[in-house]
């Protein structure tokens, strides 16, 4: 009897072992997870055989290990059920997710694809740079594409609201030029109002422009000065938030908010900074031959990719932009686009989360509308080398001395040289 025994579980570990080596082992029981916990913890890391694994769900997404997002299927429970996959395959598929009434499942149905899709995009992220990718990464930490009213916002402290006022003035507004300055470089500014600014007329003409300013960050004596300049010179508009390179964004979207608040009559926008060349008298000539409608034009590369290498100034961390690579931007030293454009994206950025690099901040905005980039000749956004009266032939150059912008200003040079 004993000997039958033995030969039964003989016979039974053999069947046993045949089936998990052939994956035909029965599913283990079904593991219950609430909604909540999913949606918040994702794990990533690779088996030791190198295979990327992710066992994570998101809002009835699951995201296998091929980088598939595959929909959970319907049922009348409450809480998300997973299945483990069979033993010697590398990836669960089965699942099932409450869904409630139908309008609220598609809601969360689209916002489960936007966080998975990001999800997807940081997981590739790490995997094409030089970072760990066995790590656990809460949602929340990713920075999303879209948000409910969270971007910042900050109040005036000089408005300077009738700069685009037209009531003694036949002249209508074509282009108004929002200029980044800060607050110790007055020379400049002074210098800016005898060259290329200076066809506006003390802005009375078809060209406005004003200077654009924050709080200063360390002395609020430079606030006092700040302030009495823009009285002088009707030409500063001052808001509230902190001056420094970090709240870039915070300034350009403080200038393009006050543009279509109070110069909302100019048909094109400029944003520009106080050290580029900027061709004021060429681009209005020619400014309505660029046929701009609904984008942006200037120095615009379609497709950049983040800067990963955490000792640069514009390093961005996989958290902070957990994508490949960016939409479409124009150049921050100088793009030009119309106040309908302007106006859009001003209604759009509350729901587009900050990013610190404003001109890449701008281009997920005009992304989200659906709008384009356009790079168009003429427009620098690095210093060209050329003589005097070459100046005269472009657009824009960047990191212009004042004294070299007063001496192209000053030169006359021969009409035929000036030429389309």
């Amino acid at each position: 009897m004993l000997r039958i025994y033995r030969i039964f579980m003989f016979v039974l570990c053999s069947a046993s072992i045949m089936f998990t080596l052939l994956g035909l082992y029965p599913e283990n029981q079904e593991v219950q997870v609430s909604d909540g916990e999913l949606m918040d913890q994702l794990s990533v890391g690779y088996t030791r055989r190198g295979k990327f694994i992710s066992g994570n769900v998101i809002k009835g997404n699951v995201i296998d290990n091929d980088g598939n997002n595959t929909k959970a299927n319907n049922t009348n429970s409450d809480s998300i059920t997973l299945r483990t996959a069979k033993r010697g395959s590398d990836v669960t598929k089965n699942n099932s997710i409450s869904l409630g009434n139908n309008k609220e499942n598609k809601d969360k149905q689209t916002k489960s694809h936007i966080t998975s899709s990001i999800f997807l995009d940081y997981r590739q992220v790490l995997k094409n740079g030089n970072f760990s990718a066995n790590q656990s990464v809460n949602i929340s930490e990713l920075r999303p594409d879209k948000c409910d009213a969270c971007f910042p916002q900050s109040s005036y402290i000089y408005k300077n609201d009738n700069l685009c006022s037209t009531k003694n003035s036949t002249t209508q507004v074509k282009l108004l030029v929002i200029i980044f300055t800060v607050h110790h470089d007055m020379r400049t500014r002074n210098s800016l109002r005898k060259t290329w600014t200076s066809i506006s007329n003390l802005n009375t003409k078809e060209m406005r422009y004003v200077f654009l300013l924050g709080k200063h960050t360390r002395d609020p004596k430079w606030n006092v000065r700040a302030l009495a300049e823009a009285k002088k010179y009707g030409d500063i508009l001052i808001k509230d938030f902190m001056d420094e390179y970090k709240h870039l964004t915070l300034k350009t979207m403080s200038g393009l908010k006050w543009a279509a608040e109070f110069c909302s009559n100019a048909k094109y926008v400029m944003k520009t900074d106080t050290d580029m060349w900027v061709n004021t008298p060429r681009l209005l000539q020619f400014i309505d031959s660029f046929k701009i409608k609904n984008e942006i034009i200037g120095t615009c590369p379609k497709k950049a990719k983040p800067i990963r290498h955490n000792k640069s100034k514009y390093y961005v961390s996989p958290k902070q932009f957990p994508h490949l690579s960016y939409p479409g931007f124009c150049s921050g030293t100088g793009y030009v686009t119309t106040m309908k454009v302007v106006k859009d994206i001003v209604k759009v950025s509350p729901n587009i989360p900050f990013f610190f690099l404003e001109d890449i901040y701008v281009g997920l905005c005009n992304k989200a509308l659906g709008y384009k980039v356009r790079s168009v000749k003429g427009f620098h956004a690095y210093r060209v080398k050329f003589n005097v009266c070459g100046y005269k032939q472009i657009i824009t150059s960047h990191h212009m001395p004042r004294g070299a912008i007063e001496k192209i200003w000053n030169t006359k040079c021969d009409n035929k040289t000036l030429k389309h």
